[in-house]
């Protein structure tokens, strides 16, 4: 039989409002994104960790690595270290590996504490200051070049001041940091925010902010759990970190703070509680290393947070020579 002419109306009527129906959930995906990226809300209905972190856990690690970043490395800071009795690795920022380098050296020379410092690469200010994909590309390609058989901590932000962004960057920047990345033979630690789109959210990726560890074997994701007042709830914050154990195992580590240095009213900060709540989620969820920002910050509450939660290591005897040595040496 034929079809008659209303039945192709209806047909079509059917398919026009089938693409205006994708079409407008399109917008509504890529709009709510949007939002969320740039004001940090959530309006989009669903929860991206709905459906994750329900596999079983396996036996918890005997104990967890604890990491500090300094964005500051300067000497009155960095003598908080000689609070700590237990072996921390360090990220500091530099503007350069040589920089970096004699930093690194004489850190670990000072504080045996530190048993690992990681390059945090940092641009000049107008270049972008952190190595998202929308700094500077030349800049962008300058730092990696200029980093050897080094572990790095890659700040995948926006730049600092939104006047330099660079658009015209952003296709390079994209296509080269997916190639270093896929090349590198030593680790690379991306820090990255917006925790509320997902582990894997789409968007990011998209916009190149997100490079998933699982399509990198040496890279790792530091994730952005920064909290103040009461934090997340505690489901949240659970579902969270079960995600993320069950999709990266070791490579899924979290970043929390801000710890309170004083230098900014407290309530932008993570209180003691909060944090020792958090770190009984890390705990029960078989994290292996955790991070914390910064230095600066640490105290006695902070410190008792950590030593009463977390099964630590405890201090190594002095090593030789090191890897930045050897570097700086050539």
């Amino acid at each position: 039989m034929k079809p008659t002419p209303t039945t192709w109306k209806v047909v079509r009527r059917i398919v026009f409002r089938s693409i205006g129906v994708i079409v407008g959930l399109t917008l509504l995906w890529f709009g709510g994104h949007v939002v969320e990226w740039v004001t940090g809300i959530r309006i989009l209905p669903w929860n991206p960790y709905a459906f994750c972190g329900d596999s079983e856990s396996g036996p918890l690690p005997d104990t967890v690595r604890v990491g500090l970043y300094e964005e500051f490395p300067n000497p009155w800071r960095l003598e908080k270290l000689n609070q700590i009795d237990f072996p921390v690795t360090l990220a500091i920022a530099a503007r350069s590996q040589e920089e970096f380098l004699q930093q690194s050296i004489a850190i670990r020379q000072q504080y045996p504490q530190v048993r690992e410092v990681y390059y945090w690469p940092q641009l000049a200010y107008e270049e972008g200051y952190y190595l998202g994909t929308w700094s500077d590309a030349a800049a962008i390609q300058r730092v990696a070049q200029d980093i050897d058989e080094l572990p790095v901590l890659w700040d995948l932000e926006m730049p600092l001041n939104k006047s330099y962004i660079s658009a015209q960057s952003w296709p390079h920047n994209r296509q080269f940091l997916d190639q270093w990345f896929s090349e590198r033979t030593e680790k690379v630690y991306i820090w990255r925010t917006h925790t509320g789109m997902g582990l894997n959210p789409l968007f990011l990726r998209l916009l190149a902010m997100h490079y998933d560890p699982l399509d990198y074997p040496q890279v790792s994701l530091h994730l952005d759990l920064y909290t103040s007042g009461a934090g997340l709830s505690e489901q949240q914050m659970k579902n969270i970190l079960h995600c993320g154990v069950d999709r990266y195992q070791e490579r899924f580590i979290p970043s929390l703070g801000v710890l309170n240095d004083g230098e900014a009213a407290a309530d932008i900060f993570v209180p003691p509680e909060t944090l020792q709540r958090d770190l009984r989620l890390v705990r029960e969820a078989g994290i292996t290393e955790v991070w914390f920002f910064g230095v600066n910050g640490l105290n006695d509450a902070y410190l008792s947070a950590i030593k009463d939660t977390l099964p630590l290591e405890t201090l190594p005897a002095r090593a030789g020579y090191s890897t930045e040595q050897t570097i700086l040496a050539k």
